[in-house]
């Protein structure tokens, strides 16, 4: 089935390791993941600082180029918003208590 819609991880950006290796990826921990619609944003919201993984990002991933709003509450029409690309990992560092609404471009 092919991929419609925006896809969010709500990760932490770094290793629990003490070492990290220079080609480590970014991703690190995962809290959750959600699909969501437009119009409507996450059920959940970012945690708060992990003191050996650092702070949480959203990783967003769309099928079509879209306006995305991230905050406690979130406003991709009239608030602050940035364009995500359609078909790319776009990577977010996010505040505890944050969540993610996004609409059309």
């Amino acid at each position: 089935m092919a991929f419609s819609g925006v896809h969010v991880v709500c990760a932490y950006a770094g290793s629990l390791a003490f070492q990290r290796a220079p080609t480590q990826p970014i991703i690190g921990k995962v809290n959750w993941s959600e699909s969501i619609s437009s119009g409507s944003m996450t059920t959940n919201s970012a945690p708060g600082l992990h003191g050996a993984a650092g702070q949480p990002i959203f990783r967003i991933r769309s099928s079509a180029e879209v306006w995305v709003s991230v905050g406690p509450q979130p406003d991709p029409v009239g608030g602050k918003r940035f364009i995500v690309p359609a078909g790319v990992d776009y990577d977010v560092y996010v505040d505890v208590g944050d969540r993610l609404a996004w609409t059309s471009a």
